[in-house]
Protein backbone atom coordinates (compact mmCIF):
# COMPACT_ATOMS: atom_id res chain seq x y z
CA UNK A 1 0.00 0.00 0.00
CA UNK A 2 3.00 2.29 0.02
CA UNK A 3 3.76 4.21 -2.61
CA UNK A 4 7.44 2.65 -3.02
CA UNK A 5 5.66 -0.69 -2.66
CA UNK A 6 3.13 0.04 -5.00
CA UNK A 7 5.19 0.80 -7.60
CA UNK A 8 7.08 -2.55 -7.32
CA UNK A 9 3.97 -4.51 -7.09
CA UNK A 10 2.39 -3.20 -10.26
CA UNK A 11 4.92 -5.14 -12.47
CA UNK A 12 3.53 -8.49 -10.30
CA UNK A 13 0.27 -10.61 -11.95
CA UNK A 14 -2.36 -11.11 -10.11
CA UNK A 15 -1.26 -14.90 -9.64
CA UNK A 16 2.05 -13.99 -8.15
CA UNK A 17 0.95 -10.73 -6.22
CA UNK A 18 1.12 -11.46 -2.70
CA UNK A 19 2.58 -14.59 -2.45
CA UNK A 20 1.98 -17.41 -0.46
CA UNK A 21 0.51 -18.04 3.03
CA UNK A 22 -2.12 -20.49 2.26
CA UNK A 23 -2.81 -24.09 3.60
CA UNK A 24 -1.52 -26.86 1.98
CA UNK A 25 -1.83 -30.16 4.04
CA UNK A 26 -1.08 -29.19 7.33
CA UNK A 27 1.66 -26.52 6.73
CA UNK A 28 1.57 -22.93 6.21
CA UNK A 29 4.18 -21.81 3.98
CA UNK A 30 6.10 -18.11 4.55
CA UNK A 31 6.38 -16.30 1.28
CA UNK A 32 9.65 -14.76 0.23
CA UNK A 33 10.04 -11.21 0.42
CA UNK A 34 8.28 -9.46 -2.19
CA UNK A 35 10.86 -7.78 -5.35
CA UNK A 36 12.42 -4.62 -3.97
CA UNK A 37 12.46 -5.14 -0.21
CA UNK A 38 15.82 -6.44 1.56
CA UNK A 39 15.89 -9.61 3.93
CA UNK A 40 16.25 -13.56 3.12
CA UNK A 41 13.26 -15.82 2.95
CA UNK A 42 11.84 -16.06 6.94
CA UNK A 43 11.12 -19.63 7.63
CA UNK A 44 7.71 -19.73 9.66
CA UNK A 45 9.23 -20.33 13.29
CA UNK A 46 5.76 -18.98 15.40
CA UNK A 47 6.01 -19.19 18.89
CA UNK A 48 2.65 -19.26 21.17
CA UNK A 49 2.07 -15.55 22.15
CA UNK A 50 4.13 -14.21 18.83
CA UNK A 51 3.92 -12.17 15.91
CA UNK A 52 3.04 -13.23 12.72
CA UNK A 53 6.50 -14.82 11.60
CA UNK A 54 6.47 -13.11 8.17
CA UNK A 55 8.33 -9.42 6.79
CA UNK A 56 7.37 -7.78 3.77
CA UNK A 57 3.65 -8.19 1.85
CA UNK A 58 2.28 -11.81 3.17
CA UNK A 59 -1.65 -13.06 2.13
CA UNK A 60 -3.14 -15.75 4.93
CA UNK A 61 -5.34 -17.09 3.12
CA UNK A 62 -7.26 -20.44 2.42
CA UNK A 63 -9.72 -22.35 -0.08
CA UNK A 64 -13.01 -21.00 2.67
CA UNK A 65 -13.32 -18.79 6.00
CA UNK A 66 -12.99 -21.61 7.73
CA UNK A 67 -9.32 -22.35 6.51
CA UNK A 68 -8.47 -19.08 6.03
CA UNK A 69 -8.89 -18.56 10.02
CA UNK A 70 -6.94 -21.82 10.54
CA UNK A 71 -3.74 -20.26 8.35
CA UNK A 72 -4.23 -17.43 10.44
CA UNK A 73 -4.23 -19.17 13.64
CA UNK A 74 -1.13 -21.32 12.24
CA UNK A 75 0.80 -18.65 11.59
CA UNK A 76 1.39 -17.37 14.93
CA UNK A 77 -0.30 -19.94 17.70
CA UNK A 78 2.19 -23.33 18.62
CA UNK A 79 0.75 -26.31 21.21
CA UNK A 80 1.51 -24.94 24.55
CA UNK A 81 0.86 -26.22 27.69
CA UNK A 82 -2.07 -24.31 29.59
CA UNK A 83 -3.55 -22.28 25.96
CA UNK A 84 -6.68 -21.81 25.20
CA UNK A 85 -8.49 -21.45 21.83
CA UNK A 86 -11.70 -19.68 20.76
CA UNK A 87 -14.43 -20.98 18.72
CA UNK A 88 -17.05 -18.81 17.63
CA UNK A 89 -19.60 -18.80 14.29
CA UNK A 90 -18.14 -18.21 11.14
CA UNK A 91 -21.94 -17.51 9.81
CA UNK A 92 -22.99 -14.33 11.64
CA UNK A 93 -20.59 -11.68 13.50
CA UNK A 94 -22.38 -11.09 16.31
CA UNK A 95 -20.04 -13.06 18.97
CA UNK A 96 -17.43 -13.15 16.90
CA UNK A 97 -16.97 -9.42 17.37
CA UNK A 98 -16.72 -9.40 21.33
CA UNK A 99 -15.02 -12.68 21.31
CA UNK A 100 -12.01 -11.52 19.16
CA UNK A 101 -10.06 -9.30 21.87
CA UNK A 102 -10.82 -11.87 24.96
CA UNK A 103 -9.35 -13.81 23.15
CA UNK A 104 -6.05 -11.58 22.44
CA UNK A 105 -6.32 -11.20 26.23
CA UNK A 106 -5.74 -14.90 26.82
CA UNK A 107 -3.42 -14.81 23.85
CA UNK A 108 -5.23 -17.40 21.98
CA UNK A 109 -6.38 -18.26 18.27
CA UNK A 110 -10.01 -17.50 17.58
CA UNK A 111 -11.20 -19.91 15.05
CA UNK A 112 -14.67 -20.70 13.12
CA UNK A 113 -17.66 -22.98 12.98
CA UNK A 114 -20.65 -23.94 11.14
CA UNK A 115 -23.90 -23.94 12.83
CA UNK A 116 -24.18 -27.58 12.23
CA UNK A 117 -21.52 -29.17 11.65
CA UNK A 118 -17.53 -28.37 12.60
CA UNK A 119 -15.70 -27.91 9.37
CA UNK A 120 -12.65 -30.23 8.82
CA UNK A 121 -10.13 -27.13 8.56
CA UNK A 122 -11.23 -26.39 11.84
CA UNK A 123 -10.80 -29.81 13.43
CA UNK A 124 -7.69 -30.40 12.08
CA UNK A 125 -6.17 -26.99 13.72
CA UNK A 126 -7.84 -27.44 17.26
CA UNK A 127 -6.50 -31.08 16.90
CA UNK A 128 -2.73 -29.41 16.40
CA UNK A 129 -3.28 -26.70 18.76
CA UNK A 130 -3.83 -29.60 21.68
CA UNK A 131 -5.49 -26.87 23.68
CA UNK A 132 -6.13 -27.13 27.60
CA UNK A 133 -9.44 -25.31 27.09
CA UNK A 134 -11.72 -24.30 24.18
CA UNK A 135 -14.61 -21.36 24.41
CA UNK A 136 -17.13 -21.83 22.23
CA UNK A 137 -18.45 -18.47 22.33
CA UNK A 138 -22.02 -18.22 20.93
CA UNK A 139 -25.82 -20.34 21.86
CA UNK A 140 -27.33 -23.73 20.11
CA UNK A 141 -28.31 -21.35 17.15
CA UNK A 142 -25.02 -20.49 16.01
CA UNK A 143 -23.16 -23.56 17.16
CA UNK A 144 -24.99 -26.90 17.83
CA UNK A 145 -24.21 -29.18 20.65
CA UNK A 146 -23.74 -31.40 17.65
CA UNK A 147 -21.23 -29.04 16.77
CA UNK A 148 -20.00 -28.46 20.32
CA UNK A 149 -19.77 -32.24 20.59
CA UNK A 150 -17.26 -32.07 17.28
CA UNK A 151 -15.32 -29.28 18.72
CA UNK A 152 -14.65 -31.31 21.58
CA UNK A 153 -13.73 -34.64 20.25
CA UNK A 154 -11.23 -32.40 18.30
CA UNK A 155 -9.43 -30.70 21.57
CA UNK A 156 -8.91 -34.21 22.68
CA UNK A 157 -8.15 -34.03 26.67
CA UNK A 158 -9.67 -30.17 27.11
CA UNK A 159 -12.13 -28.38 28.80
CA UNK A 160 -14.50 -27.19 26.42
CA UNK A 161 -17.00 -24.01 27.96
CA UNK A 162 -19.93 -22.37 26.12
CA UNK A 163 -20.06 -18.77 26.55
CA UNK A 164 -23.38 -17.65 25.67
CA UNK A 165 -26.19 -15.16 26.83
CA UNK A 166 -29.43 -14.57 25.71
CA UNK A 167 -28.45 -11.69 23.15
CA UNK A 168 -25.30 -10.40 21.50
CA UNK A 169 -25.42 -7.54 24.45
CA UNK A 170 -25.66 -10.43 27.01
CA UNK A 171 -23.19 -12.29 25.35
CA UNK A 172 -20.62 -9.19 25.14
CA UNK A 173 -21.18 -8.23 28.81
CA UNK A 174 -20.25 -12.27 30.05
CA UNK A 175 -17.02 -11.78 28.21
CA UNK A 176 -16.02 -8.82 29.17
CA UNK A 177 -17.33 -9.67 33.15
CA UNK A 178 -14.95 -13.40 32.50
CA UNK A 179 -11.86 -12.12 30.72
CA UNK A 180 -11.77 -8.07 31.46
CA UNK A 181 -12.72 -8.59 35.73
CA UNK A 182 -11.06 -5.13 36.31
CA UNK A 183 -10.90 -3.45 33.13
CA UNK A 184 -9.32 -0.24 32.85
CA UNK A 185 -10.87 0.75 29.79
CA UNK A 186 -13.26 -0.01 26.95
CA UNK A 187 -13.90 -0.23 23.86
CA UNK A 188 -17.58 0.89 22.69
CA UNK A 189 -18.75 0.06 18.99
CA UNK A 190 -22.63 -0.86 16.94
CA UNK A 191 -23.39 -4.14 17.48
CA UNK A 192 -25.72 -4.39 14.49
CA UNK A 193 -23.39 -4.54 11.97
CA UNK A 194 -19.85 -5.49 11.81
CA UNK A 195 -16.79 -2.97 10.27
CA UNK A 196 -16.42 -0.94 13.24
CA UNK A 197 -16.58 -3.38 15.71
CA UNK A 198 -13.62 -4.70 13.26
CA UNK A 199 -11.48 -1.50 13.21
CA UNK A 200 -12.25 -1.05 16.98
CA UNK A 201 -11.94 -4.63 18.33
CA UNK A 202 -8.16 -4.32 17.27
CA UNK A 203 -7.95 -1.73 19.00
CA UNK A 204 -9.43 -2.94 22.53
CA UNK A 205 -7.51 -6.29 22.23
CA UNK A 206 -4.16 -4.44 21.67
CA UNK A 207 -4.98 -2.40 24.95
CA UNK A 208 -6.67 -5.60 26.35
CA UNK A 209 -9.57 -4.23 27.12
CA UNK A 210 -12.76 -5.44 25.98
CA UNK A 211 -14.80 -4.76 23.13
CA UNK A 212 -18.78 -3.62 24.23
CA UNK A 213 -21.42 -3.20 21.66
CA UNK A 214 -24.22 -0.92 21.69
CA UNK A 215 -27.72 -0.19 19.51
CA UNK A 216 -27.07 2.72 17.36
CA UNK A 217 -29.64 4.92 19.59
CA UNK A 218 -30.01 3.02 22.72
CA UNK A 219 -27.90 1.43 25.47
CA UNK A 220 -28.80 -2.30 25.93
CA UNK A 221 -30.18 -3.12 29.66
CA UNK A 222 -27.20 -5.81 29.61
CA UNK A 223 -24.48 -3.39 28.71
CA UNK A 224 -26.27 -0.14 30.60
CA UNK A 225 -25.94 -2.60 33.81
CA UNK A 226 -22.39 -3.77 33.41
CA UNK A 227 -21.47 0.10 33.06
CA UNK A 228 -22.77 0.56 36.20
CA UNK A 229 -20.06 -1.49 38.10
CA UNK A 230 -17.28 0.04 35.99
CA UNK A 231 -14.86 3.21 36.38
CA UNK A 232 -12.45 3.46 33.45
CA UNK A 233 -9.28 5.73 32.61
CA UNK A 234 -10.07 5.58 29.35
CA UNK A 235 -12.56 5.18 26.78
CA UNK A 236 -13.25 5.26 23.22
CA UNK A 237 -16.25 5.17 20.57
CA UNK A 238 -15.71 3.82 17.56
CA UNK A 239 -17.75 5.44 15.00
CA UNK A 240 -20.30 8.23 14.47
CA UNK A 241 -23.54 9.35 16.24
CA UNK A 242 -25.15 7.52 13.35
CA UNK A 243 -23.76 4.76 14.60
CA UNK A 244 -23.27 4.99 18.26
CA UNK A 245 -25.52 8.28 18.83
CA UNK A 246 -23.97 11.28 21.86
CA UNK A 247 -26.86 10.21 24.11
CA UNK A 248 -25.29 6.61 24.16
CA UNK A 249 -21.67 8.22 24.27
CA UNK A 250 -23.23 10.73 27.38
CA UNK A 251 -23.88 7.18 29.18
CA UNK A 252 -20.44 6.11 28.51
CA UNK A 253 -18.49 9.07 29.52
CA UNK A 254 -19.86 9.02 32.88
CA UNK A 255 -18.42 5.78 33.88
CA UNK A 256 -14.68 8.29 32.93
CA UNK A 257 -12.80 9.08 35.58
CA UNK A 258 -11.59 11.87 33.36
CA UNK A 259 -13.77 13.22 31.11
CA UNK A 260 -10.84 13.97 28.51
CA UNK A 261 -9.90 10.39 28.46
CA UNK A 262 -13.43 9.58 26.07
CA UNK A 263 -12.55 9.67 22.86
CA UNK A 264 -14.93 9.44 19.90
CA UNK A 265 -12.92 8.17 16.19
CA UNK A 266 -14.53 8.02 13.53
CA UNK A 267 -14.91 9.18 9.48
CA UNK A 268 -16.92 9.27 6.55
CA UNK A 269 -17.58 5.41 5.87
CA UNK A 270 -16.13 2.22 7.74
CA UNK A 271 -12.76 2.46 5.46
CA UNK A 272 -12.12 6.37 6.84
CA UNK A 273 -12.84 5.13 10.30
CA UNK A 274 -10.51 2.13 10.37
CA UNK A 275 -7.50 5.11 9.41
CA UNK A 276 -8.57 7.06 11.97
CA UNK A 277 -8.73 3.77 14.51
CA UNK A 278 -5.32 3.33 13.02
CA UNK A 279 -3.84 6.81 13.16
CA UNK A 280 -4.83 7.36 16.73
CA UNK A 281 -4.31 4.22 18.83
CA UNK A 282 -1.41 2.39 16.43
CA UNK A 283 0.86 5.45 15.48
CA UNK A 284 3.91 3.92 15.84
CA UNK A 285 3.10 0.43 14.30
CA UNK A 286 5.34 -1.51 12.18
CA UNK A 287 2.49 -4.02 11.16
CA UNK A 288 -0.89 -3.81 9.54
CA UNK A 289 -3.31 -6.74 9.31
CA UNK A 290 -5.30 -5.62 6.11
CA UNK A 291 -8.74 -7.61 5.51
CA UNK A 292 -11.85 -7.01 3.24
CA UNK A 293 -14.52 -4.35 4.64
CA UNK A 294 -17.29 -5.96 2.54
CA UNK A 295 -17.38 -9.35 4.97
CA UNK A 296 -16.68 -9.99 8.32
CA UNK A 297 -15.10 -13.73 8.69
CA UNK A 298 -11.41 -13.11 7.45
CA UNK A 299 -11.01 -10.14 9.91
CA UNK A 300 -12.46 -11.59 13.36
CA UNK A 301 -10.12 -15.09 13.04
CA UNK A 302 -7.27 -11.66 12.65
CA UNK A 303 -7.79 -10.23 15.52
CA UNK A 304 -5.77 -11.91 18.50
CA UNK A 305 -2.48 -11.88 15.49
CA UNK A 306 -3.43 -8.09 15.20
CA UNK A 307 -3.10 -7.81 19.05
CA UNK A 308 -0.47 -10.02 19.06
CA UNK A 309 1.47 -7.30 16.72
CA UNK A 310 0.05 -4.57 18.01
CA UNK A 311 -1.17 -3.54 14.39
CA UNK A 312 -4.09 -2.00 12.75
CA UNK A 313 -6.80 -3.56 11.47
CA UNK A 314 -7.29 -1.95 7.74
CA UNK A 315 -10.38 -2.32 5.85
CA UNK A 316 -10.18 -2.15 2.10
CA UNK A 317 -12.93 -2.06 -0.53
CA UNK A 318 -12.63 -4.23 -3.32
CA UNK A 319 -11.49 -1.57 -6.19
CA UNK A 320 -9.07 0.50 -4.57
CA UNK A 321 -7.21 1.93 -1.18
CA UNK A 322 -9.05 4.95 0.00
CA UNK A 323 -6.97 7.92 0.55
CA UNK A 324 -7.37 8.24 4.05
CA UNK A 325 -5.94 4.46 4.71
CA UNK A 326 -3.31 5.31 2.29
CA UNK A 327 -2.15 8.14 3.58
CA UNK A 328 -1.54 6.54 6.85
CA UNK A 329 0.67 3.55 5.92
CA UNK A 330 2.47 5.61 3.48
CA UNK A 331 3.24 8.31 6.50
CA UNK A 332 4.06 5.15 9.01
CA UNK A 333 6.79 2.53 9.86
CA UNK A 334 4.86 -0.10 8.43
CA UNK A 335 7.23 -3.11 6.83
CA UNK A 336 4.83 -5.83 7.22
CA UNK A 337 1.42 -6.21 5.98
CA UNK A 338 -0.60 -9.30 6.48
CA UNK A 339 -3.09 -9.38 3.85
CA UNK A 340 -6.38 -11.71 5.47
CA UNK A 341 -8.17 -13.99 2.94
CA UNK A 342 -7.58 -14.44 -1.13
CA UNK A 343 -7.92 -12.24 -4.22
CA UNK A 344 -11.51 -12.17 -4.13
CA UNK A 345 -11.64 -11.07 -0.99
CA UNK A 346 -8.83 -8.30 -0.67
CA UNK A 347 -7.97 -7.89 -4.23
CA UNK A 348 -4.93 -6.99 -5.94
CA UNK A 349 -6.64 -3.57 -7.24
CA UNK A 350 -7.12 -2.71 -3.53
CA UNK A 351 -4.05 -3.37 -2.90
CA UNK A 352 -2.28 -1.17 -5.78
CA UNK A 353 -4.84 1.37 -6.79
CA UNK A 354 -5.71 4.70 -5.05
CA UNK A 355 -9.01 5.82 -4.67
CA UNK A 356 -9.64 9.12 -6.64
Amino acid sequence: MRLARRLTLTALTGAALLGACTLTGTAAQAAAPEPGVSGATHTAVPKVGTPFPYVGLVRAAGADRYETAAVIARGSFQPSAGSAVFVTSGEAPADALTAGPAAASLDAPLLLTQAGSLPAATAAELTRLTPSKVYVVGGTDRISDTTLAAITAASSGATVERIAGATRYDTAVDLAEKFFPAAKGVVLTRGDTFPDALSGGAAAAAARVPLMITEPGTLPDPVASWLNGQTFQAAVVVGGPTSVSEGVATQLAAHVSDATAMTRLAGADRYDTAAAVAASVFPDATTAVIATGENFPDALAGVPVAALNQAPMLLLPQACTPVSLYDYVSTSQISSEIVLGGPTSVTPESLLTNCS
